[in-house]
């Protein structure tokens, strides 16, 4: 990783730390991206890890505390002050900074120079870094492939190359000091497992977080590897076999993640050594098996042996959900329909009966986000086709039905809050998956905390102007987030010009596609021993008017909440869409009346508004929030 003090030692930064407020000499300050801060008074923006530049002039003494405050509290790196002409830094800012405890250093390049050098420069190294760091550790996971391990000297001299130190492998019982260390130098030790050594690394430039993982996982390496557990099933010696095939699991997951959150040179970095031009393509499709009540590992070794003839898909192990598995299959062939890896997997699940195939269409690899969840919904296609495989149309029903131009106009007036900012794209690729499934899931699927992925929507719906704690209101995000996706963002439009979302459900494709859509309910074959269509009809619409919620809902129509659950999931088997049920196959449980799936909330939401009946449905348009009587 590439940190602040890294910065600081290369002579092209022309970089000054004040004299009584040094930071940079902390390794542990890490420096993720550079970028200008050309005022003080700066949107709502994250600064996290940003190394930011400024004029002399841009931060007045009045709103130096302030300012540096707000950049400490969002976690910045720190701040340059570029000045050509070589001026000490105010008192006033460098005691701000000193309060704040946020690094600030001068410049004595122009912000010229900056803009159009040196922040490329610092990605620029800090994709470097990155690269290095991973190659470093890729070095290391050789050294537990099996067969006869590498003398400790070998990998003890490979080390003091990479870190430039002196590395010693010392007898921690035989030691009844420490060492001197020479004046100036900095020391890093690690115990070695089992051994009773100690790893011991020596240098006059102090140790970045990265340089001392690297030390720590090569103490690791050099201890022993544990004696297998007892059990026939795991022959004697395999105990490192083990261990490495569990080491490329864990990559290949991360580049799953990395994929589905849009970070797509990452993944390809992570990849290159395991399987080099697998991601080296445009486009790609997402394929979920759903193994029911399956052996998921039986199948999964079934999966990748077919995958493995020719090295076409990347196949891991769902992190949300114990009975699926995901595959990222890549198409190099523009002109073949699907990729080359689906027929592999539509014979495996035609050769067995338990098994169903959830497929996306073909996506630029950017969007495997939005695939994941396409191919999710295929899955109950999937359940009832002869083949027992389903791939998802290019776009949903409800898209479909909207027009495109009025509805990427809408979608970007929302949206305009979050449109334009830095990592836009991914950031709205993860809060739509937030939306789409329950956060739990979410946040596993994308590998991210949950609590950063619900501060990530929480936060977007109220940028928007929405309410997070509305179901109503996630659901407008969600299908602003879906039409951006699909068209992405609109031409600027004329004062007045932008539609209104009431406006936009009212039109008449959209209203046909409703119909339709609601027609299950109306027909015949709609068992009028138990429930009658239209009391079902009855009971959704009073339950979305409510927000979903069961015992609301159940207090106005006068039943019991076990009725209105009943009723709830009757629909469901009419319309095909989830809107109560769990999500399949090991979901993560929480309030049994908490809607599980986005998409079926979001065409019964908007199936209901353009369909006349009472309550009233209307979903919250922000962007007219003046004139919409929906808002409390």
């Amino acid at each position: 990783m590439l940190t602040l003090a890294a910065l600081a030692r290369r002579s092209e930064y022309a970089l000054h730390p004040p004299a009584d407020h040094d930071r940079t000499g902390d390794d542990t300050v890490v420096v993720d991206r550079a970028a200008l801060l050309t005022r003080a008074d700066w949107p709502g923006d994250s600064f996290a890890g940003t190394l930011l530049v400024c004029e002399p002039d841009s931060i007045g003494p009045d709103r130096a505390a302030t300012v540096l405050r707000r950049l400490a509290d969002q976690r910045a790196a720190g701040l340059v002050v570029a000045d050509a002409e070589g001026r000490a830094l105010p008192p006033g800012l460098v005691a701000a900074a000193r309060r704040a405890a946020l690094p600030v250093l001068r410049s004595t390049e122009p912000v010229a120079v900056w803009r159009h050098t040196l922040i490329p420069r610092v990605t620029e190294q800090r994709l470097l870094s990155a690269d290095r760091h991973a190659v470093r550790l890729g070095r290391l996971l050789d050294h537990l492939a099996p067969g006869p391990r590498p003398a400790p000297a070998e990998l003890i001299a490979w080390l003091s190359g990479e870190l430039g130190a002196d590395i010693r492998l010392d007898d921690a019982r035989a030691r009844h000091a420490p060492a001197p260390v020479p004046a100036g130098d900095a020391a890093l030790s690690h115990p070695v497992a089992v051994t009773g050594q100690i790893l011991t690394a020596r240098r006059s430039l102090p140790w970045s977080a990265s340089e001392s993982e690297l030390l720590r996982r090569t103490a690791a390496v050099l201890a022993p590897p544990p004696p297998p557990p007892p059990s026939p099933l795991v022959p004697a010696g395999e105990g490192r076999a083990a261990q490495l095939a569990t080491s490329l699991r864990a990559a290949r997951l991360a580049a799953f993640q990395a994929l589905m959150t849009g970070h797509i040179e990452p993944a390809q970095r992570i990849l290159g050594p395991l399987a080099p031009g697998l991601l080296d393509t445009d486009d790609a499709q997402i394929a979920i098996i759903d193994c029911a009540s399956g052996p998921r590992d039986e199948v999964f070794a079934r999966v990748e042996s077919r995958l493995d003839d020719d090295g076409n898909g990347l196949a891991v192990r769902c992190p949300a959900f114990e009975g699926h598995i995901i595959v990222v299959a890549p198409r190099p062939d523009p002109d073949a329909h699907e990729a080359p890896a689906l027929a592999r997997l539509r014979s495996l699940v035609a050769d067995n009966g338990l098994l169903t195939l959830g497929i996306s269409p073909v996506m630029p690899v950017e969007d495997i986000g939005s695939g994941y969840s396409m191919a999710y919904d295929a899955i109950a296609t999937a359940r009832i086709s002869p083949t027992r495989a389903a791939t998802a149309t290019g776009t949903p029903g409800l898209l479909e039905a909207l027009h495109p131009g009025t509805a990427q106009q809408w979608a970007t007036a929302l949206l305009s809050p979050v449109l334009g900012r830095r990592g836009c794209d991914q950031h709205m690729s993860t809060v739509g998956l937030g939306l789409e499934f329950e956060v739990s899931a979410a946040s596993r699927i994308l590998g991210i905390h949950r609590n950063t992925l619900s501060r990530r929507v929480r936060g977007m719906l109220q940028v928007t102007g929405l309410d997070p704690d509305r179901t109503l209101d996630r659901i407008a995000l969600s299908l602003a987030l879906q039409i951006h996706a699909l068209h992405g963002p609109a031409p600027r439009p004329a004062a007045g010009a932008v539609p209104r979302l009431a406006g936009l459900l009212a039109q008449e494709p959209v209203t046909t596609w409703a119909s339709t859509a609601l027609a299950p309910l109306r027909q015949d074959h709609t068992d009028r021993r138990t429930t009658g269509g239209e009391t079902l009809l009855r009971t959704l619409r009073a339950w979305a008017a409510l927000d979903f919620r069961v015992d609301a809902a159940a207090q106005q129509t006068g039943l019991y909440p076990a009725t209105v659950r009943s009723h709830i999931r009757a629909a469901e088997g009419q319309l095909d869409w989830m809107l109560l049920s769990a999500l399949p196959t090991g979901h993560l449980a929480t309030d049994e009346d908490a809607p599980r799936k986005q998409s079926g909330l979001r065409n019964l939401a908007v199936a209901l508004q353009t369909t006349p009946g009472s309550p009233p449905l209307r979903l919250p348009d922000p962007v007219h929030a003046a004139a919409d009587p929906s808002r409390p």
